[in-house]
C-alpha cells in the first residue's frame, strides 16, 4: 500500500504546483457491516438480566436493605424482578464447626431433641426487604439444616453436605415455613413468588452423602421430592413454582440428566418418593456457566448453548415440553491473575461486550434469565455501578420489543474482534432498539471497529426524520475502571493488599487495609461521575427506506441506539417452526424435530415422518407478497446430492404455479456433516398472496431434508435507489475480497473515498448491488498520467444473483481532473433488462497501477426516482449565446463536466439559471454539474415558495468541486434556481452550470 501511494504523489507532483504528502492512515480497510430489516421482526425480546443472587441474604438483604428507599431497584436496577436466596433455609449455623454464618432456621439450632422450634423471622425480615422494593423472591431451599441430618458435614461452601436423617421431618420442616410465609404475606404474594431446590445439586461440594454416587443421587431425589410435596401442601399445586438448580458447566458427582427422568416419572427412577406416583412437579431448569477467566472457558466446560442444550434434549424427550431454562450462577470465575472474583465479574469494559455478546446468545437460544451476583463496586446499594448493569439497563430499554434479526458481512480489522448486535422494535412507542458490540476474547486487545449499521425497511412515522439517542459503553464512556486502574498504580497498591482478585468490581470489598479503601472512597464521587452514562441525541433523514449508522466502537465497547420517530416500510414475517401457529396449514406427514439442536444450530425444524413417495408441503399466506425465503437442511454426508424443495405460488390459494425464479446459497454445518441451503426467492409474481413449499420426496433418509427457517415478505424487493459514494460497503450487497478503500487525496480527485483493488492480478474484483433499477451510473477515475490507455469496467445484470448477463449498451463522457493528471470517466447504462434484481460492476484486470482505476460514485435509479429538472422550463439572468451556452443545456439530460451547458456573458455578479417546473414539487436533493477545472466558488441554491427565494441549505462558499451533491430536509416549491456570486479563481467573474438534476429523495 505504501508502494501504491508512493506512485500517486508523483503522478501528482508532476502536473501542477499541488504537493501531496501521504496521509497517516492512506488505505482504510473495508469494515464490517451490520444489516437490520425493518420489516422482518420475529420473537419478541424478553428480559435475560431479570435475576440477583444473594449468596447469604445477611449480607445485603437484612441491616443494609432497612431503611433504603423503596424505589431503589426500579430507578437505579429496574431490570431485575427476582431475588434469588441460595442456601435459604439451611445447612450451617455459628458454633457449629467450619459455620461462619447462621442458616438454619431453629430457636436453637444446635439442639438435636428439639426439631420443630422453627424460627422463620430472619428470612421473613429478609423477604420483606425484597417484597417491600417491588421484587419477587425465589427461594432455594437447602441445605439440610445441622440438627435434622444423622451426621452434618460442613463442606467447602459452608453448608452441609448430608441429607437429611428423617425425610418426614424435613417434609414438615418445609411446609411449616412455607405456611409461614402464607400467613405474613398472603397467599396472593406468595404464589408469584419461585422455588428451587438446592444449589447445584450433582456437585460434591454442595451435596455428597458420603457414600455413593448413587446413594447421592438417590437422596437428592429425596429431597426434592419431599420438598415439593411439602411445598404444594402448603401453598397448592397450581400456585408453585418450583424447579432445580444443577451445575452441569462441568461434569459432577453423578449425571444430572438422571434427574430429569426423575421429575418426569420415565425410567426406573422415576417414581415419586414421596407420592409413590410417577414423576413430581417441575416448572424449570437452571444451570451454573462459568468461564475460568476472561475469555478462556473451564477446562473440559461447555459453552453456555451447550450447558442448556444439554439439560433442555434430555427434558424434550422426556416429554417436558414447556419447561424454562435459565443460569442461576456465573459469568466468570477467576480474573486474570487467577484470584477468584468476588461477583464474577471483572469491570472493565470487557464485561460490557461480553454482556452484549451473551445477551444475543440468549436471545439466539431461547435462555430465560442469567443470574448476577452484584450490580456496583457495594454489591447493591450505593457503591459505582458496573459496566455489566449499564448493558443490562440498555437492554432492558429493549424488552418487549419485536425482535429484529441482524446480518454480518465483511471483515473487521482485527480478524479476532467479534462484530455483532441485536435489533428491537417497539410498535407501541414506534421506536428502534439496537445493541451493537466489539467482542474480542482476549482482554488486553485494543483495536477498535467502524462497523456501518444499516437498517433497512425503515420509513419516519411523520416527516422525513428520525430522533437517535445513542448511549456508548467503554473505557471512555460509562466507566470509571481505567481511571481506579491508573489510581491505583500511582498509590502503589500491590497484589497482596486485595483479599480477592484485583479485577474484582467491588474494589472495596476487595482491599485489606482501611487506609486503601478510604482512599477509595475519597475517589468515589469521581469515579460515580465517570461511569454516569450520558445519551447523545441527533436528527437523522431517512432516504430510500434506509438509515446507516457509523458507531465508532472501541475494543470491548457497545453502542445502543433509540431511534424514535420509526417504523416499517412493509412486512416480513419470519417462521423458526417452533410450533405450527405460523403457517397456514401443512400436511399430516411433516413433524417438528428438536433433536441435535445444538449441532445443526436451530431449535426446531420441520421434516418428513417418512420417506415415502407422496408429497408432504407448508402452505404460508401474506396478502401482496413479494418476496420468499427459506433454510433448509440437508444430511449431504448420507446422501450427498440435494434433491431440492419446490416452490408454488397462488393469488386465492386453489389455483398454483410453480415458481422456479430461486436462487441459492450453500454453507457448511455441524462440521460439514450437513448442508444449510438458503433459498433466496428474488420476486414473486403479482397478486401472490399463497407460497407453497413441497418437500422433495423419496430418498434415504425420512429426517433429510428439514426446513429450520421461513420467511415471507410484502417490502418491496431493493426498489428504492441507489446513490453510493463509496465512503464504505454499506449500500453494496457483496463485494470480492480484493478490494479496498482508499482516502488519501480527496481533494485533489475530489473525491473523499473511494475504492480500488489491492493488487494488478488478473482475478476480475467486483461488486454487486441489489436493485431494481432500471439505469446505473458508474464514476471512475483513472491515473491517465502514468497509464493513458483507459481499461473500461463491465457491467453485468441477474435476476437472481446467478445468472448473469454482460451488458454492454454503454455510454460515457470523460473529464481531466487534478490539473490533467487523471480523467474521470462517467459511464451511462440506461433501459436495463426487466426482471434485473442484481447488478455487477466488475473492474479492469492487470495494468501497471493498483490504485488505478478507482470506483468514485455509483447511481442505481428506478423508476421511482424522478429528476424534476427533466420537462422543467429552463431560464438564465443572461447567457454567453454567442460562446453556445444555452440555458436550457441545464437540465437536458447531458450529466457531464465537460465544455457545454450555460454560461454568463461577463455581466457583475451574481448571476442565477432557473428551472420552473410548472407546479409545485417536493424535493430534498440537488446535483449539481458545473464545468471541469471552472466549478463555481460560491453560490447558492433557492427554491420558490410563491411569494420569495428561499435558501435550500446554507450558502456554499470556496467550492472547488465541478460535481457536487446537495442533500437537505424536504422543502416544497414550484422554481429552483441556482445563483451563483463568484466563480472559479481562474475566471472568478464568470458562472458556469452544465446540468441540473432535482430529486425528492
Amino acid at each position: 500500500m505504501k508502494r501504491g501511494i508512493s506512485l500517486l504523489c508523483c503522478s501528482l507532483a508532476l502536473f501542477g504546483s499541488l504537493t501531496l504528502s501521504p496521509s497517516g492512515k492512506t488505505f482504510a480497510a473495508s469494515g464490517p457491516t451490520l444489516s437490520f430489516d425493518l420489516s422482518a421482526q420475529g420473537k419478541t425480546i424478553h428480559n435475560t438480566f431479570s435475576d440477583i443472587n444473594a449468596w447469604d441474604y445477611e449480607i445485603d438483604w437484612t441491616t443494609k436493605a432497612a431503611g433504603q428507599p423503596s424505589n431503589t431497584f426500579a430507578t437505579q436496577y429496574p431490570f431485575v424482578k427476582n431475588v434469588q436466596f441460595m442456601t435459604a433455609t439451611g445447612g450451617c449455623y455459628v458454633g457449629f464447626p467450619g459455620c461462619s454464618t447462621n442458616r438454619d432456621l431453629f430457636a436453637d439450632p444446635s439442639d438435636r431433641t428439639k426439631v420443630t422450634d422453627y424460627d422463620f423471622s430472619r428470612l421473613i425480615s429478609a423477604l420483606h426487604h425484597v417484597v417491600d422494593q417491588g421484587l419477587k423472591p425465589h427461594i432455594k431451599t437447602g441445605n439440610i439444616p445441622m440438627k435434622l441430618s444423622d451426621n452434618p458435614t460442613v463442606g467447602v461452601m459452608e453448608a452441609n453436605l448430608k441429607p437429611p436423617g428423617d425425610y418426614n421431618q424435613y417434609y414438615n420442616y418445609i411446609k411449616a415455613l412455607a405456611q409461614a410465609l402464607v400467613v405474613e404475606f398472603g397467599l396472593a404474594e406468595v404464589k408469584t413468588w419461585t422455588w428451587g431446590v438446592f444449589t447445584e445439586y450433582e456437585n460434591p461440594e454442595w451435596f455428597d452423602d458420603g457414600v455413593s454416587s448413587a446413594s447421592t443421587q438417590t437422596a437428592f431425589f429425596k429431597i426434592y421430592d419431599y420438598t415439593v410435596a411439602a411445598l404444594e401442601d402448603a401453598i397448592g399445586a397450581s400456585n408453585l413454582t418450583v424447579g432445580a438448580h444443577s451445575m452441569s458447566v462441568t461434569e459432577g458427582l453423578w449425571d444430572e440428566l438422571a434427574f430429569i427422568d426423575h421429575a418426569a416419572g420415565v425410567g426406573p427412577d422415576g417414581v415419586n418418593y414421596k407420592t409413590g406416583l410417577r414423576g413430581t412437579k417441575i416448572d424449570f431448569l437452571s444451570a451454573s456457566f462459568y468461564d475460568l477467566t476472561p475469555g478462556v472457558k473451564m477446562p473440559g466446560g461447555k459453552s453456555l448453548v451447550d450447558t442448556i442444550e444439554t439439560l433442555r434434549k434430555r427434558a424434550v424427550a422426556d416429554g417436558l415440553a414447556n419447561l424454562k431454562y435459565g443460569i442461576d450462577e456465573g459469568r466468570i470465575n477467576s480474573g486474570p491473575d487467577a484470584k477468584p472474583l468476588y461477583s464474577r465479574i471483572v469491570a472493565s469494559s470487557f464485561q460490557s461486550s461480553s454482556d452484549a455478546k451473551q445477551f444475543k446468545t440468549m436471545l439466539d437460544w431461547d435462555i430465560d434469565w442469567f443470574s448476577a451476583w452484584g450490580l456496583s463496586t457495594e454489591g447493591i446499594w450505593g457503591g459505582v455501578p458496573a459496566v455489566s448493569t449499564h448493558i443490562a439497563n440498555l437492554g432492558y430499554r429493549m424488552v418487549g420489543d419485536k425482535r429484529v434479526e441482524g446480518e454480518f458481512s465483511g471483515a473487521t480489522v482485527d480478524s479476532s474482534n467479534e462484530v455483532n448486535g441485536i435489533g428491537g422494535y417497539n410498535e407501541a412507542a414506534k421506536t428502534v432498539h439496537l445493541m451493537v458490540y466489539n467482542h474480542n476474547n482476549d482482554m488486553n486487545r485494543t483495536t477498535g471497529e467502524t462497523p456501518a449499521v444499516t437498517i433497512n425497511n425503515i420509513v419516519p412515522v411523520s416527516g422525513n426524520t428520525v430522533t437517535v439517542k445513542k448511549w456508548i459503553v467503554d473505557d471512555s464512556h460509562g466507566n470509571f475502571w481505567p481511571a481506579w486502574w491508573s489510581d491505583k498504580a500511582n498509590r502503589g497498591i500491590p497484589d497482596s493488599a486485595y483479599s480477592w482478585s484485583k479485577y474484582t468490581m467491588e474494589v472495596p470489598r476487595s482491599l485489606k487495609n482501611a487506609a486503601d479503601q478510604n482512599y477509595w472512597y475519597s475517589r468515589e464521587a469521581a469515579y460515580k461521575t465517570l461511569a454516569t452514562l450520558t445519551p447523545v441525541t441527533t436528527t437523522e433523514t431517512i432516504v430510500g427506506n434506509r438509515l446507516t449508522l457509523a458507531p465508532e466502537l472501541d475494543h470491548h465497547g457497545v453502542v445502543f441506539y433509540e431511534i424514535m420517530n420509526a417504523m416499517s416500510a412493509g412486512t416480513t414475517i419470519t417462521d423458526e417452526l417452533n410450533d405450527w401457529s405460523g403457517v397456514l396449514s401443512h400436511t399430516a406427514g411433516l413433524i417438528l424435530d428438536k433433536t441435535n439442536a445444538s449441532a445443526l444450530g436451530d431449535q426446531s425444524r420441520a421434516t418428513r415422518q417418512s420417506n415415502g413417495d407422496t408429497p408432504q408441503f407448508i402452505v404460508y399466506r401474506l396478502d401482496n407478497a413479494t418476496r420468499f425465503r427459506l433454510t433448509g437442511l440437508f444430511a449431504t454426508d448420507q446422501e450427498p446430492v440435494i434433491r431440492n424443495f419446490k416452490f408454488d405460488v397462488s393469488p386465492d390459494g386453489a389455483n398454483w404455479t410453480e415458481h422456479g425464479g430461486w436462487s441459492y446459497s450453500d454453507s457448511p454445518v455441524n462440521d460439514g456433516y450437513w448442508t444449510k441451503r438458503v433459498y433466496t426467492m428474488t420476486r414473486l409474481p403479482d397478486h401472490t398472496n399463497y407460497v407453497k413449499i413441497a418437500f422433495p420426496t423419496g430418498g434415504t433418509l425420512s429426517y433429510s431434508p428439514q426446513i429450520g427457517q421461513a420467511q415471507i415478505s410484502d417490502v418491496p424487493w431493493n426498489s428504492a435507489p441507489i446513490i453510493d459514494e463509496l465512503d464504505d460497503w454499506s449500500k453494496v450487497s457483496s463485494h470480492s475480497s480484493g478490494l479496498m478503500f482508499d482516502t488519501a487525496h480527496g481533494a485533489a480527485l475530489g473525491d473523499s473515498s473511494r475504492v480500488m483493488r489491492t493488487q494488478t492480478g488478473l482475478t476480475p474484483e467486483h461488486l454487486i448491488y441489489r436493485s431494481e433499477a432500471t439505469d446505473l451510473q458508474l464514476t471512475a477515475l483513472y491515473a491517465t498520467d502514468n497509464e493513458p490507455g483507459i481499461r473500461n469496467f463491465k457491467f453485468y445484470t441477474a435476476p437472481d444473483g446467478v445468472t448473469w448477463t454482460e451488458q454492454q449498451g454503454w455510454d460515457y463522457a470523460d473529464s481531466l481532473i487534478n490539473d490533467g493528471a487523471w480523467t474521470k470517466r462517467v459511464y451511462t447504462l440506461g433501459k436495463l433488462p426487466a426482471g434485473t434484481q442484481f447488478i455487477k460492476a466488475e473492474f479492469p484486470t492487470g495494468g501497471s497501477l493498483v490504485y488505478s482505476p478507482q470506483l468514485s460514485q455509483i447511481k442505481l435509479n428506478t423508476a421511482s426516482m424522478v429528476n424534476f429538472a427533466k420537462g422543467a422550463t429552463a431560464s438564465a439572468s443572461n447567457a454567453d449565446t454567442a460562446g453556445g451556452y444555452a440555458a436550457e443545456k441545464v437540465n437536458d439530460g447531458a450529466a457531464t463536466t465537460d465544455w457545454s451547458g450555460w454560461a454568463t456573458d461577463g455581466t457583475s455578479l451574481p448571476q442565477w439559471v432557473q428551472l420552473d417546473f410548472g407546479a409545485s414539487r417536493t424535493f430534498s436533493r440537488v446535483e449539481l454539474y458545473t464545468t471541469s477545472g471552472y466549478a463555481i466558488k460560491d453560490y447558492r441554491i433557492q427554491y420558490w415558495d410563491g411569494s420569495n427565494w428561499i435558501d435550500c441549505l446554507p450558502a456554499i462558499t470556496g467550492n472547488t468541486f465541478d460535481q457536487r451533491t446537495h442533500t437537505f430536509p424536504m422543502v416544497t416549491g414550484s422554481k429552483l434556481r441556482v445563483l451563483g456570486t463568484s466563480g472559479p479563481d481562474i475566471q472568478p467573474e464568470y458562472i458556469r452550470v452544465n446540468e441540473i438534476e432535482v430529486y425528492s429523495e
